[in-house]
């Protein structure tokens, strides 16, 4: 619910990427082995080879062929950066290739024996699953000896990465950018017509955002025919969860947490019993009452609502940025509809208190790269691993090659022109050119983040970012004095850990499940309320449903978990 909601907004893009493309479909399956390295050299025309132990293969070894399990069906092994990465590494690849349902995969992997030999990624509850089946390797000997680049970027806080067992057992690259993702931004959304109409207001707070609605809907109650809708949310499951958990914590400008809260004192309090929980109910019901709240709120899926946006009919809503802008405006943009774009608000309850809902962690967990028990050269693995740790490796899996995709002017890496307008022609062109398994996986530098040169890691920079905007856009931004969407941000805090990312706890498995059927099933009564005292009596029943089925029994677990996770990471960072 609420943990899945976080994953998708911080680090989650590598799911937008495969449902856009359509990319799960089948059963796994074993891609052929990539072709002859001094082709791939020949393609390339890259920088020399690192001077790291993972880049410096002796010239007469024979390459080490590296089974890798790859989340990408159209990735095209023989790729020129595919080929660049086979000669620097004296590797070539065999990939076994998820497709159909991930977890699905990954539990057959693992009850069959049959995952791959080498190394594959996975989500963190994952990484523990094969580690307690014995399926994965310890890292830290490895790393010792064959991994300087990785030991380098963690630098004091290289204890990071090990379990709560005090071992390593999956790689993923620290947060080391000084600035924001270009790419980040709020997901209260507002469209651009509605904001022009009230002069582009300061939008801060949810009473701001209801009059500018009730104002705007007023005067236009249709449009072409059909009723308008004010606000509307997106329901990615289904179940009513998106539209309730990360919204709250938005509101509240409280950290995502995931289906708890966590007070300064390290205090967990269940989500669904929080006054914060209860005041954003309170916002939608006054919009429901109002007529202002869309009718299909807790029913509607996601093509239902491209269809409604699509149309004009929807004012605002609580939209991810990475559902919304590649399913949803790139459609408006081609049909020439730039006014009914949204722009993005990080609105809160109170505007005068610390919005600390914009967090990142210090580490970039999310689908982790490991080394299986079974590898017969894991030293190769962790040279390949590591190299790609390095910045050489980081420019080949981000950038491509120098000359084909991309060429350095005045000491700063530019994307090739011709390069872009190949890729803007065709979106495909990154699998069969510069896409690899590493690609939006936990070991690619984020975004904003400079290396030794003084250059950013990705192309992905402010400026790349403002030259992808469209002249409404940016008329939009200049009313409000910004230039990308992550300027209207609070200070991005760091930490160590979050807890939805610490995984379940068994003891109190039954209880969430419970505790979260009660929660979907009850909230849409609460916010329907035809008033303020029906309201109180279906919030208060709710509350003893939820004590009913072991609120304090899974809170004190959770709170717990937090408190011990607490406590080893401030030994870490002391």
């Amino acid at each position: 619910m609420g943990r899945v909601d976080s994953l998708r907004r911080q680090g989650i893009a590598l799911t937008v990427l495969a449902l856009s493309l359509g990319l799960l479909a089948g059963c796994g399956g074993n891609n052929s082995e990539n072709g002859a390295q001094q082709e791939g050299a020949a393609s390339g025309g890259g920088a020399a080879p690192s001077s790291s132990a993972a880049a410096s293969p002796s010239a007469a070894k024979e390459p080490t062929k590296i089974q890798i399990g790859n989340l990408f069906p159209n990735l095209d092994v023989n790729n020129p950066v595919m080929k660049e990465l086979s000669v620097r590494t004296n590797t070539t690849f065999d990939l076994i290739t998820v497709t159909g349902d991930r977890n699905q995969k990954f539990d057959l992997w693992l009850a069959s024996g049959d995952y791959p030999e080498d190394t594959l990624v996975l989500k963190p509850d994952y990484v523990e699953k094969y580690r307690t089946a014995g399926a994965l390797m310890p890292l830290d000997d490895l790393i010792e000896q064959y991994g300087p680049n990785i030991k380098e970027k963690y630098g004091k806080y290289f204890d990071l990465l090990r379990s709560s067992d005090g071992h390593i057992y999956s790689l993923y690259v620290p947060k080391l950018s000084t600035e924001p993702s270009p790419l980040l931004q709020a997901n209260f959304a507002v469209r651009y017509d509605v904001l022009e109409d009230a002069g582009y207001p300061e939008i801060k707070t949810f009473d701001q955002l209801y009059d500018l609605l009730n104002t705007f809907y007023e005067s236009n109650p249709s449009i072409d025919g059909k009723e308008t809708i004010p606000f509307a949310g997106f329901d990615y499951y289904g179940n009513g969860a998106d539209n309730l958990s990360s919204p709250t914590f938005d509101a509240s400008g409280l950290v995502n947490q995931g289906n708890f809260t966590i007070d300064d004192e390290n205090n967990a309090q269940l989500l669904y019993s929080t006054d914060e929980m209860k005041r954003y109910y309170q916002f939608l019901s006054k919009l429901y009452n109002s007529n202002m709240l869309d009718k299909e709120f807790f029913t509607l899926n996601s093509e239902g609502l491209v269809k409604k946006i699509t149309e004009g009919r929807v004012l605002a809503g609580y939209f991810p940025s990475w559902w919304v802008q590649p399913e949803v405006e790139k459609v408006l943009r081609a049909s020439g509809d730039y006014d009914h774009q949204y722009a993005y608000f990080p609105i809160t309850f109170d505007s005068s208190a610390e919005n600390k809902s914009f967090t990142s962690l210090m580490t970039r967990s999310n689908w982790n790269w490991v080394i299986s028990s079974k590898s017969k050269h894991p030293e190769e693995v962790m040279k390949l691993l590591d190299y790609i740790f390095s910045d050489e490796g980081q420019i080949l899996i981000n950038w491509g090659i120098e000359g084909r995709h991309f060429e350095v002017k005045d000491g700063k890496r530019t994307v090739l022109a011709d390069f872009n307008e190949k890729k803007a022609a065709n979106p495909d062109l990154q699998w069969t050119e510069t896409a690899s398994p590493f690609m939006g996986t936990s070991i690619y530098l984020d975004h904003g983040t400079k290396l030794a040169d003084g250059d950013y890691a990705t192309p992905t920079t402010k400026e790349s970012v403002i030259s992808g905007y469209d002249d409404r856009t940016k008329e939009v931004l200049a009313k409000y004095g910004k230039e990308v969407w992550s300027d209207f941000l609070p200070k991005i805090q760091l930490m160590p850990a979050l807890l939805y990312q610490l995984g379940d706890i068994e003891d109190v498995r039954a209880d969430m499940k419970r505790l979260q059927q009660a929660w979907l099933k009850d909230s849409p009564k609460i916010i329907f309320s035809k008033d303020e005292q029906e309201f109180d009596a279906k919030w208060d029943s709710m509350q003893k449903s939820l004590e009913k089925e072991g609120a304090a029994k899974a809170t004190d677990a959770y709170e717990q978990l937090w408190a011990t996770t607490m406590e080893r990471y401030q030994t870490i960072l002391q």
